[in-house]
């Protein structure tokens, strides 16, 4: 199982969580995490995520969200954040055809 970086949000009673990829360093992770709207202080002694940094609620439930951890709900243009508003777009199923189609090809070769 591998190990993952995790950075949370230092607001009482907020469960965010930014989750960084298996083999990204502390450093790395906060940077990452930066990059995905997080406010991190130098040294990342104080961490704040996109929903708490705007002045919004905090995180209150877990759910599939990769910027916060936060619970996604289904719009029109993908899954939506309840909470920091990142959207993840729904593939089409002609979209998932083209993409295994793509990796058969790739584990043939």
């Amino acid at each position: 199982m591998p190990l993952h970086r995790a950075v949370g949000c230092d607001t009482d009673g907020c469960l965010a969580l930014y989750i960084a990829a298996p083999r990204l360093g502390p450093d790395a992770a906060l940077y990452a995490a930066r990059r995905a709207g997080w406010t991190v202080a130098p040294g990342g002694l104080a961490t704040r995520c996109p929903c708490c940094a705007r002045g919004g609620l905090p995180v209150l439930e877990r759910g599939d969200c990769p910027v916060c951890t936060g619970y996604t709900f289904a719009a029109q243009d993908g899954d939506r954040c309840h909470y920091c508003g990142h959207v993840t777009p729904e593939y089409d199923d002609e979209d998932q055809d083209a993409a295994d189609d793509g990796q058969e090809l790739e584990d043939v070769r």
